[in-house]
């Protein structure tokens, strides 16, 4: 996937932590631009990724919602001793099936009862 963050035109580079969690780099040219993703105590979902949204990485999220990575909504956690400011995101399903792996999720057929574009 490719995510516009700050001055960089980056492309989603996703691996796994050794607890099985699933990470997010985001990378420009083969160079690394952020890593996204904190492996945390926090327990989260398959389908969620707890985001660093605070130094570097602050606009983080507004990026990965822009570019469909993670949906809009998401919960804030603070981590460590120094609260920390992160969130608690879900992945889209195209980038779910991105991050392990899977077939891109297709839209749905047409069919003469959802047609949107058949004569009326």
């Amino acid at each position: 996937m490719n995510v516009w963050f700050k001055n960089w035109s980056c492309t989603t580079v996703w691996g796994f932590y050794g607890n099985g969690r699933v990470g997010l780099r985001l990378v420009e040219d083969g160079s690394p631009v952020a890593t996204v993703t904190i492996n945390t105590a926090v327990r989260v979902g398959l389908d969620e990724i707890i985001v660093k949204e605070y130094e570097e990485n602050e606009g983080l999220i507004e990026a990965l919602v822009t570019a469909g990575v993670v949906e809009p909504s998401f919960q804030a956690v603070y981590i460590g001793s120094f609260n920390s400011r992160c969130a608690r995101c879900r992945l889209t399903p195209v980038a779910l099936a991105e991050a392990y792996g899977l077939p891109a999720p297709r839209a749905p057929e047409a069919t003469p009862d959802r047609d949107v574009l058949r004569d009326r």
